[in-house]
């Protein structure tokens, strides 16, 4: 801790320290030889080379590149010995630079990324080998980017690959150089290549030539391909910020319908009409919020392509400013906290529309870039208007949520005033957002620091040009952050989640065994399934276009599976000599009586497993006074009194595990959320691991200003899937097929997965892999089944201090037979896990966000 406290001192102080105008780079004397001006040859004659780069299209959403350059360096050359120093010293660097950099002293390549242990430095007969092995992704439709000895052009139609060693290599001997350009291969290729290796790769193999030749290859990328690398193109960037728009707006309508059939319901309780008021505000309130929060992106790409691009490329960072205080206006209007939030609130708005509006005040430019060197007291007021930006959203997003939590009875009353709400205070929620914004903004400025490190790994640390830069780009990055990191995070579909469980809340007052009783109930349940539970898919070719369709998909895959096993649910079964149905007779009154019978039950089958053991007269007639019992206990009465019994196949262990262990539908759900939510810190470990930080998705979050910041992010998201899946779990408890709790989970987790199935079609037409899609779909099943146990555990609680363990109360209430079963059905579960973690998980990663690159390899 002390170590990164230090860093991020230093760091600090870099970006602090004011910029002077940077010298320029020592230009070369007209007609002198490069190469040996930064990059002495003598003693290299007997130097080898060889150079490939593979092009990797299929099972990604970009296409990945990949390099090798390998060069057998002689000991009778003069940095030959500086190879084997640590790459931080100032000599490695220098004769690294001879082999990966051109001439110069401050080049800085972004694209460029080194894989693990890259490059390796080892030891062979006459001298040293080099191993240079890098990558980097095509995900832009223009532009360039250099690799090793390679450089990428990248066009919409086509992508070129030139070969273009550094002068300290022209000279050496090159004995292989290979282009993989991927299938369906290369269009064209200059010079003519010497042969051709597995499908698609070409090969020159220069012989007694003194300079490598100038290989050209020329490939027509895969549309999927091509499309996919357009994030910077006017048309697919509308596209695809429309469809993560679309999705908030479809989510609005249908709650604004939900709303208007709830005040059409006769006998509406007030707490009903007050929660539907409350759910209809949020429509139109997260609707307004996503149209400020991000529809700006999509505006100011017009005002550029309809009017001067410079003119609003420079207005944009105040304007963000402003729209951000819009965003946490509105949000606030929303929450009605009290003063003391509305006036931090405010306090927290004044520095931002300070520099929003008047920046010339403060010493800054019209861009608020300050990066080429401006006065500390410019650059201190940006930090704190981009803190209070971010601090402003933090407690917008925090009111809003507590208004909507304490509607939903996620809040306990106050203790001070027994049956008054607990109020949101300053004292305990200000500390706490000033600590998530600074650390934050200490997790972006190590981000930058790094990226910088990446980036700058051979230039010369000694050169006074380096600091000057350095210092610039930290600047530079500064400003980026304190202008959009309040566009980082905003949960909409976390509040929607909330204000969807406060109507839910409110229509449990009804006398209902389950919402699928009643339609505007279920209607409500069936648009919480998909904002809290339901997986984020329809992606494709990195375009959310489509993603608004898993909405409509989610309620589906719901629906269609409760309308399959709703015949199949142990309530909805009739009475034998009656038409009534099971659960019209179900009820909290009766649950003393249930358990009772229930426990007796489970003694009678005790005795009479161990009566078979043995087969004497006196057995036989103990027996059947036993069985008599058993009939005694399965005769029921309906509503009107009359006698009647239980429907075939269901004991009274069946009756007693559908209640649940509580007597309304929404004290089931919120105990199996809770329950669910416990239960799935394991998963929550295991998903955040395979998806940000296993294999290359470390190496991606360390250097993206948001990648830490993200990782307790995604676990917190991920807790709310299990506990929200866990509540859709009880709250349906009695109208799922199954007589155990496992087996009504296996619903719920089918209507989970279903929907990656349209899902992973698109993703096998479109050849882009499906990462972690498996894992997680398979991870959802154990969550619900170990929920499932528990509530039935649960269920049965009172016996508890009858027995030694939880495991004895669970043989006795599934016994032996049934436990075997279900010990088997989690074992393969875990099997099922651990193979699809191990071997069908993409951990490959993708291309890092670009908020630090400056593009090509400058």
């Amino acid at each position: 801790m002390r170590s990164r406290a230090v860093l991020v001192l230093l760091v600090l102080c870099a970006v602090l320290w004011p910029a002077r105008a940077g010298a320029e780079e020592k230009p070369a004397i007209p007609g002198q030889n490069l190469a040996g001006l930064w990059c002495p040859t003598e003693g290299s004659g007997k130097a080898r080379a060889s150079a490939s780069i593979r092009l990797r299209h299929s099972g990604s959403v970009h296409t990945k590149v990949t390099a090798r350059l390998t060069v057998h360096v002689p000991s009778s050359w003069r940095y030959t010995k500086s190879l084997l120093l640590s790459e931080d010293t100032d000599g490695y660097r220098r004769a690294m630079r001879c082999f990966a950099r051109p001439h110069g002293t401050q080049h800085r390549w972004w694209g460029e990324w080194r894989s693990e242990g890259s490059p390796r430095v080892s030891a062979e007969k006459g001298g040293l080998r080099v191993t240079l092995d890098t990558f980097s992704w095509i995900d832009e439709d223009n532009g360039w980017f250099s690799l090793g000895p390679w450089k990428i052009e990248q066009g919409t139609a086509h992508w070129r690959i030139l070969f273009e060693p550094v002068p300290g290599l022209r000279s050496v001997k090159w004995t292989k150089i290979l282009v993989d350009p991927g299938a369906p291969g290369a269009e064209s290729a200059t010079p003519k290549p010497t042969t051709k290796e597995d499908a698609t790769a070409l090969v020159w193999r220069p012989k007694g030539e003194k300079a490598p030749p100038p290989v050209a290859v020329r490939l027509e990328p895969d549309w999927r391909r091509s499309y996919a690398a357009q994030d910077n193109r006017f048309l697919f960037a509308n596209l695809n910020d429309g469809g993560n728009m679309a999705y908030t707006f479809v989510v609005s309508g249908l709650m604004l319908y939900a709303v208007a059939r709830l005040r059409r319901r006769a006998g509406a309780s007030t707490l009903e009409a007050e929660s539907a008021t409350t759910l209809r505000d949020w429509a139109w309130v997260s609707t307004g919020a996503v149209i400020v929060f991000d529809g700006d992106a999509v505006l100011f790409r017009w005002l550029r392509a309809l009017g001067d691009d410079e003119l609003w490329t420079a207005r944009e960072p105040r304007l963000i400013f402003a729209a951000s205080v819009c965003t946490a206006t509105l949000l606030l209007a929303f929450a009605r906290p009290r003063r003391p939030v509305v006036l931090a609130g405010a306090a927290l708005a004044v520095p931002v529309l300070a520099v929003a509006f008047q920046p010339h005040l403060l010493g800054l430019p019209a861009d608020l870039d300050v990066s080429d060197g401006t006065s500390y007291r410019a650059f201190y007021a940006l930090s704190i208007a981009g803190g209070s930006a971010q601090a402003l959203t933090f407690l917008a997003v925090t009111a809003a949520a507590w208004r909507l939590a304490r509607a939903a009875d996620l809040i306990p009353p106050s203790r001070r005033t027994p049956g008054a709400p607990r109020e949101l205070l300053m004292r305990y929620a200000g500390p706490l957002i000033v600590t998530l914004t600074l650390a934050v903004g200490a997790c972006y400025i190590l981000a930058a620091e790094r990226n910088w490190q990446r980036a700058s790994w051979l230039s010369d640390h000694g050169d006074p040009q380096y600091g000057i830069e350095h210092r610039g780009e930290l600047r530079g990055d500064v400003t980026w952050f304190v202008v959009n990191s309040q566009n980082w995070w905003l949960p909409v579909w976390l509040l929607t989640g909330i204000a969807l469980l406060a109507a839910l809340r409110a229509a449990a007052a009804r006398p209902t065994d389950s919402p699928v009783e009643d339609r505007e109930d279920r209607r409500v349940l069936m648009i919480f399934f998909p904002v809290v539970v339901g997986m984020g898919l329809g992606v494709f070719a990195n375009n959310g276009l489509l993603s608004v369709l898993w909405v409509f998909f989610n309620m589906l895959a719901l629906r269609l599976v409760l309308a399959v096993g709703a015949r199949k649910a142990v309530l909805n079964r009739a009475l034998e000599s009656s038409t009534e149905r099971l659960g019209v007779t179900v009820t909290a009154a009766r649950r003393a009586d249930i358990l009772g019978r229930a426990r007796r039950y489970r003694e009678i089958h005790a005795k009479m497993r161990r009566l078979d053991h043995g087969q004497s007269d006196d057995d036989i007639l103990q027996r059947r006074l036993l069985e008599q019992e058993v009939r005694g206990l399965h005769t029921w009465t309906d509503s009107a009194g009359t006698t009647g019994r239980l429907p075939a196949q269901v004991s009274v262990v069946d009756v007693a595990l559908a209640l649940g262990p509580r007597d309304t539908w929404w004290g089931n759900g919120r105990r199996a959320a809770l329950l669910a939510c416990l239960l799935g810190l394991p998963a929550s470990t295991v998903v955040v691991w395979s998806g940000w930080i296993r294999g290359d998705h470390w190496r991606a979050n360390l250097h993206h200003g948001f990648g830490l910041p993200d990782i307790p992010m995604g676990f917190l998201t991920w807790q709310v899937c299990w506990a929200g899946a866990g509540f859709v779990l009880g709250a349906l408890w009695r109208a799922l097929p199954g007589r155990r709790g496992p087996v009504k989970a296996l619903t719920v987790a089918a209507a989970y997965a279903l929907p990656a199935v349209p899902d992973a079609l698109g993703n096998f037409a479109l050849d882009q892999g499906h990462g972690d899609l498996a894992l997680i779909v398979v991870t959802m099943l154990p969550v619900l089944t170990l929920t499932g146990i528990a509530l039935d555990l649960e269920t049965f609680q009172g016996e508890r201090r009858y027995w030694q363990s939880r495991v004895g109360l669970l043989l006795s209430i599934y016994q032996m037979r049934y436990f075997s079963l279900q010990l088997a059905y989690l074992v393969a579960q875990a099997v099922a896990l651990i193979t699809l973690w191990q071997f069908f998980a993409d951990t490959g990663g993708g291309p890092p966000p670009k908020e630090f690159e400056g593009g090509g390899g400058r």
